[in-house]
């Protein structure tokens, strides 16, 4: 359907390649920040990458076998320091959340994930999503959205299976009986007894 996970890696990979020299960790957002706070100030300085949804696809063709969709995505960034302020401003040995929302989305914005009927990221809101002190540090969590059109083929009723990326042969299945092999019943017009 529409490729969810091959964008959020792209933009993973993108962040990643980048090696920003204050970054602990990037990665997909499995509710880290809902976790246990002390791995948390452990992965951070760090950049997790969430899918948030999509809009409702809408029909590019009569046939409706082709959609467009808009995929939306967040980079979640948290940054810690000992200073309240730090943590999202920076300072001179630590990175704030600002920095970082800075950094990535220069590497973000309007990157086309070199993927087929995907369309560049385009930035959306950014929001603060934690702002507190505790532990001895103060920690600081921005979010920016991001969003991309996306293009997908559906086959239609009766249409043979698409093949799998790189496979050139459609799988056997669906609609449609392989080459050779009949449906049961009466499908076939010669299978079909003679009227009186």
């Amino acid at each position: 359907m529409y490729p969810i996970l091959a964008v959020e890696n792209a933009i993973i990979r993108r962040i990643h390649a980048a090696r920003l020299p204050y970054l602990r960790f990037v990665g997909s957002y499995g509710g880290e920040l809902m976790g246990e706070w002390q791995a948390v100030y452990r992965a951070i300085p760090a950049v997790w990458v969430a899918f948030d949804g999509a809009d409702a696809g809408k029909p590019l063709d009569t046939a409706r076998t082709r959609w467009e969709s808009v995929l939306r995505f967040s980079t979640v960034c948290a940054a810690h320091s000992p200073r309240a302020e730090a943590a999202r401003t920076g300072g001179p040995a630590s990175v704030g959340a600002c920095d970082m929302l800075a950094d990535v989305a220069a590497l973000t914005a309007l990157y086309d994930c070199g993927l087929d009927g995907v369309d560049y990221l385009l930035p959306g809101r950014i929001r603060s999503l934690f702002s507190a002190r505790g532990q001895g540090a103060s920690l600081a969590v921005f979010a920016q959205d991001w969003s991309c059109r996306v293009q997908v083929r559906f086959r239609a009723p009766c249409e043979r299976p698409l093949p799998a990326p790189g496979c050139p042969v459609p799988p056997p299945g669906g609609y449609l009986p392989p080459e050779g092999v009949r449906l049961p019943g009466l499908a076939h017009a010669e299978d079909a007894a003679p009227l009186p």
